[in-house]
This record gives C-alpha cells, structure tokens and sequence, in this order.
C-alpha cells in the first residue's frame, strides 16, 4: 500500500482536529491560508458553509478556524457583537472540551473583539443598550455602565465625529 494513503494523519495535531471538527459541523473549506496572526481574512459563509480558514499550526490559530466554525455552527446573525459572541463561546467551548485546548489570551482578545463589536453596534446600529444580551456583558465583565462610559470616552477622544452620539443618553446610562 501507498504510505502516502496509508498515513493519512498529519504532523499537527490542530489540522486533525480541524478535519475532525469540519467533518462533525459538516463545513466546507472554501479556501485554505497560511497562518498569520495579524491578518483578519478569516470568514464564514453561513448558507453555503464554508469558510475561509488559517492551515492550524497552534492553539490560537486553532481557536481561530474553530471561530468561523462557530459562525457556520451559530448561524446566529441579528447583531454582530452577538454573531463573534457566539462564535467566540462556541470554539473557545469546543476547544476546551473536546481537545482540552485553554489559551487565555486568545479569550483575552477575543473579550475585547467582541466588545469592540458591541460599542459598534450600539453606535453606529443605534441598538439600544437595554437590549444588549445580559449574559454577554457579563462575558466581557462590563456593565451597561462601563460601556456607556467607554462611549463617552471615545466621543471625547474625537473616535466618533462622524456619527451622531447622544451625549445626554449615554450620560444617563453611565450615570455621571
């Protein structure tokens, strides 16, 4: 018999464990990419699935092909702080529980992606606080208050000129 054929598990344990997971989600790789940490062109295609992903070569890189994983598996799409929340729980969840994969500071970032996504979303998609999902605040250990402030902040900072921010709403909210 052929080696080649007859090995047919790879060097990385995380691209085994990447066919495994698009096998059990029964995703498609639309495209394959070298891994690189600073590039974000990474995505899913919910309908079709498929998806975009980095050839895993560590835990992170790991963590990230199961994120888009997590969009084709969420399918969830009314906001996008909770389209990344939800791919976000779902990869750091299955790479812990199935592969016992931890990387703290990929969930360190990944917190701060998803809030970067709901300070959008509660600007520039004028959603309203109240109906930000609590047990996603919790998540990011925020409050609707501390995220009002963050608002705030960036309004001073001049980060927001170009969107109509109510001031006196989100002073309300942060309670200052």
């Amino acid at each position: 018999m052929n080696q080649s054929v007859k090995n047919k598990t790879s060097l990385s344990p995380y691209l085994d464990w990447t066919r495994e997971q698009l096998a059990i989600t029964k995703t498609k790789v639309h495209k394959w990419k070298v891994w690189d940490s600073g590039d974000g062109d990474y995505e899913a295609f919910i309908e079709s699935r498929r998806v975009v992903i980095p050839h895993p070569i560590d835990d992170w890189s790991f963590l990230v092909t199961l994120h888009e994983m997590g969009h084709v598996s969420t399918g969830d799409r009314l906001y996008s702080y909770l389209m990344e929340y939800n791919a976000e729980k779902w990869a750091i969840r299955r790479a812990k529980e199935s592969y016992g994969v931890v990387c703290p500071e990929y969930e360190e970032d990944a917190r701060s992606y998803v809030k970067k996504h709901l300070i959008e979303n509660l600007v520039f998609s004028e959603l309203s606080i109240e109906k930000v999902k609590p047990y996603v605040l919790e998540w990011l250990n925020e409050t609707r208050s501390s995220i009002a402030k963050e608002i705030i902040k960036m309004n001073k900072q001049g980060l927001l000129d170009n969107f109509k921010v109510d001031k006196k709403y989100w002073q309300s909210v942060a309670k200052v």
